[in-house]
């Protein structure tokens, strides 16, 4: 329990810290009107017997004094700098002259004590990520955030400009209308949540991220990349994924047609590009004996040969849109995993981790000098003879097919199958077609 809460004050310092980045930020992409805001207050002892919360929901300041306390950057501050739940705001979705800067989807789970509660959460999850990714095949950059650390979920789209409320609205309508065949146990709140405020209607206000009001827990932030051994980002790295999320075009105008128009993946809305990104590089693990450097036998784990011609090369092209993780047999504790990082430091050899451990690290692809590509979902069984022939290669084993037989030939085609261009592949793939 210590350690736990040693963590969570490490990330309470690195939100306090970006506090005034976070409040300029969120004045630019999220305030939409000043005058009005939401905070929480504690109930008296007699509220709390008829209520389950310890906080009442208020909409500040009072009729009074609206016009001259206002949203300001030192109240989104304080909110950031997390100081007490009395200084947490919320802000209204909605401007008065019907117009909006973002739309929001709000997944919740009210009883994390409950019996089915796990499950709850996951299925939350599920629905939140395929919203996520619908969002981001209409060209908006999203912003999945785990707001109670319990399976409660927040989905924010930014526009690049405040847009038509009816329109924002109408988007947050579209995206619940498949909330049935999500297999949650209710469609999320929307905000915001009418097409238009009428008379004096101020429309309701979301809970601004960062330190939840109930919880010990900070807002996280979704990765885009599952694969990781932590894929959701906290503290410092959940606030630059915040601040670096990208605003989007205007949501589709509901006057074009009935049906809601999908903005196409890299469709461009006033001279930029919104293509979907990741918040982070994809990590790709390369192992170090006979891949960068020279392998002739096991010497001892200091000795390690002299850097292969054009690996750093190779390691530099690899940075450009991987996170290079060096993995080695070598390394099986801190001391032998420092002399690696030497070796690479001494050579110049650019690399953004060297794992410690047994353990294979998570990453999308493997670099090794004795890997066996096997693909047999893509090339049929004719993957595995290949593979079986790279095997034997490897193993010094004589392959009782001659080089020149079919089998032969074969295993070099798939040996080599990254090696051919697109119009290879298919031509491989149409013969083998055409002989079944």
């Amino acid at each position: 329990m210590a350690q736990e809460d040693d963590v969570f004050e490490i990330i309470r310092q690195e939100w306090r810290a970006a506090a005034p980045q976070l409040a300029d930020w969120a004045m630019d992409h999220l305030v939409n009107r000043k005058d009005v805001w939401g905070q929480y207050s504690p109930l008296t002892e007699k509220e709390k017997l008829n209520s389950k919360k310890a906080y009442k929901a208020l909409t500040l300041p009072q009729r009074s004094k609206r016009g001259t306390d206002m949203v300001t950057l030192d109240k989104l501050t304080r909110h950031f700098r997390s100081t007490g739940v009395k200084h947490l705001i919320g802000l209204h979705a909605a401007h008065p002259e019907n117009t909006s800067k973002w739309l929001a989807l709000d997944i919740d789970l009210h009883e994390p004590e409950a019996v089915d509660a796990e499950d709850e959460a996951r299925r939350n999850f599920a629905a939140a990520l395929a919203w996520w990714e619908e969002l981001q095949g209409m060209g908006y950059d999203p912003l999945l955030l785990d707001s109670n650390g319990a399976g409660g979920y927040h989905l924010l789209v930014l526009f690049q400009a405040a847009a038509p409320l009816a329109s924002v609205h109408a988007m947050g309508q579209r995206l619940l209308a498949t909330w049935k065949q999500k297999n949650i146990d209710g469609p999320p709140e929307q905000f915001p949540k009418s097409a238009e405020l009428s008379g004096d209607k101020l429309g309701a206000w979301l809970r601004v991220f960062g330190l939840h009001h109930t919880r010990q827990h900070f807002t996280k932030v979704w990765s885009g990349d599952p694969w990781l051994d932590e894929p959701w980002l906290e503290g410092s790295a959940a606030i630059d994924a915040i601040l670096s999320a990208r605003p989007g075009p205007p949501p589709p105008s509901i006057s074009s047609s009935d049906e809601a128009p999908v903005i196409e993946k890299g469709e461009k809305a006033h001279g930029r590009n919104f293509q979907a990104k990741r918040t982070q590089k994809p990590s790709v693990c390369v192992d170090l004996d006979g891949v960068l450097a020279r392998y002739e036998g096991w010497s001892g784990r200091e000795n390690i040969g002299p850097p292969l011609s054009g690996a750093t090369e190779f390691l530099r092209s690899l940075r450009k849109f991987a996170k290079v993780i060096i993995f080695s047999s070598r390394i099986t504790d801190t001391l032998s995993r420092d002399t690696v990082a030497a070796w690479l430091e001494n050579h110049d050899l650019p690399y953004d981790e060297v794992h410690d451990g047994p353990s294979k690290p998570m990453a999308l692809a493997f670099v090794d000098d004795r890997s066996v590509v096997c693909r047999p979902q893509e090339l049929g069984p004719a993957a595995y003879h290949g593979a079986e022939h790279h095997i034997r290669l490897l193993c010094q084993e004589r392959d009782p097919n001659d080089e020149s037989t079919a089998s032969g030939q074969l295993g070099r085609l798939v040996a080599r199958w990254d090696q051919l261009t697109d119009e290879q592949r298919r031509a491989v793939i149409s013969l083998v077609d055409e002989d079944e």
